[in-house]
């Protein structure tokens, strides 16, 4: 087969292919053509390619990634298998103990609250006697949880704790309902010889006493500090007994006249007061 040296241009597709040794081989003959000044095609030498290296780039944020996928097909964040105390449940935030302090001072919060809202009334200093003019006193919050308040020259006593224990003793060794054990082993009101005695360190435990004097002479209170106030003993046919009442963390003493024949059921009924029995110890045998 003969092969024209002369490629024809009518046609455009048809064009001579040359091979790449060709090429090489063919340089410097382009080469000698350019010097020449001939009309020879020029062909360039065919230069390997070399890839780039790697450069080191400083970015303060990293490129976007070209396809991002969408949030709702992200996948969630796996868990770590590192050690997890707790199988994952939340953690308390408080103990038993610290849920008991806060309850205590919410509690006391709201008892200083109610004491605010309290008439003014005078002081244990700023009186001598508790009688019909000047009826009643309010001991501060230190006089009413220090030490012991003793009443004496009473003849009878009852009283009703926060949780309506309710008991009565007399001063010769006579009692009724039941007493108020407090948690050092030492009953709440009672009697100690002729005096009859207010723990004061478990006040809050206490929600009123009253104190009767069916003798002739004056009943006293004292406190730990030393402050005194007397009430008149009974006079034209009334007999005045002492009210202790707790209210928040402050104990109001008041002087209540009843009649001088009523017996002591009769003051219970008076205030409100119905003994509590406990069930005698027969009712749990088996």
């Amino acid at each position: 087969m003969n092969v024209s040296s002369s490629p024809r241009t009518d046609i455009t597709f048809l064009r001579r292919r040359i091979k790449a040794a060709s090429a090489q081989a063919s340089a410097p003959t382009a080469g000698a053509a350019i010097s020449q000044g001939t009309n020879a095609p020029l062909l360039a030498p065919a230069v390997p390619v070399t890839p780039a290296a790697p450069s080191l780039t400083l970015r303060s944020t990293p490129p976007a990634a070209p396809h991002a996928a969408p949030l709702a097909h992200a996948t969630p964040p796996q868990r770590s298998a590192g050690l997890v105390l707790g199988g994952g449940a939340p953690a308390s935030s408080m103990g038993p103990r610290a849920k008991k302090l806060v309850a205590q001072r919410e509690k006391a919060r709201h008892e200083d609250h109610e004491v605010a809202l309290l008439f003014q009334a005078p002081a244990i200093e700023d009186v001598y006697e508790l009688n019909l003019v000047d009826r009643a006193l309010r001991l501060s919050p230190l006089q009413s949880s220090v030490g012991t308040l003793l009443v004496s020259g009473s003849t009878a006593v009852v009283w009703e704790s926060v949780r309506r224990v309710v008991g009565a003793q007399t001063a010769d060794g006579h009692k009724a309902g039941s007493p108020v054990e407090t948690s050092g082993n030492r009953e709440l009101v009672g009697y100690v010889g002729s005096d009859a005695l207010i723990t004061l360190r478990h006040v809050r435990e206490l929600r009123r006493a009253i104190f009767i004097n069916r003798s002739n002479s004056a009943m006293g209170v004292r406190l730990f500090s030393g402050d005194t106030v007397a009430l008149p003993p009974a006079a034209e046919g009334t007999q005045m007994v002492l009210l202790v009442h707790r209210i928040g963390n402050v104990l109001e003493l008041r002087a209540e006249p009843v009649p001088l024949d009523w017996q002591d059921v009769a003051i219970w009924q008076e205030f409100d007061f119905s003994m509590t029995h406990r069930a005698p110890s027969s009712a749990y045998g088996r």
